[in-house]
């Protein structure tokens, strides 16, 4: 039977917040989840959350920078999916705005390269919804979409 060690006081909910975070960036919210999972009383938790934003192992505003140029850059998600992965990772919109403000999103170079390679010069309807539908999910506007589409249908009728 695998039984799952709880937390009895603040060192030992310390211990775990620090142990997480050596693995990877957590945001607040994400710590708090944890540790209460972990069985940490509410007190508990908030010492450790004081202690990780003095010693700034928790900065809400740089995990969201970070975050939001991963999912741009590796990802290739789109302005609305960041933000939705932000929102569900408990970042404030002031500290959303602020990591998507530092982001271009007004060059559609990438997004272009991006729906070329998906539409493969297949410029049927069914290929360009399927498309679409693709590209909308990854947080892309219909209106950057549709004009990559026309950009690479003007390209190959000039052929």
């Amino acid at each position: 039977m695998n039984k799952q060690k709880t937390i009895g006081n603040y060192e030992q909910a310390k211990d775990k917040a620090l142990r997480l975070l050596t693995f990877r960036a957590h945001s607040e919210y994400e710590l708090r989840n944890k540790l209460k999972i972990a069985g940490a009383k509410d007190e508990d938790i908030e010492r450790t959350l004081d202690f990780c934003r003095r010693y700034n192992f928790v900065n809400d505003l740089q995990y969201a920078q970070y975050k939001a140029r991963d999912l741009k850059n590796l990802k290739k998600f789109g302005r609305r999916r960041i933000e939705t992965e932000l929102k569900m990772k408990g970042i404030s919109a002031e500290f959303i705005d602020e990591a998507l403000s530092e982001l271009d999103f007004e060059d559609n170079t990438a997004l272009l390269a991006l729906v070329k390679k998906k539409l493969g010069g297949d410029f049927e309807r069914k290929s360009i919804d399927r498309c679409i539908r693709y590209f909308m999910y990854r947080g892309y506007e219909l209106g950057e979409i549709k004009k990559c589409i026309e950009q690479l249908k003007e390209e190959s009728d000039e052929m």
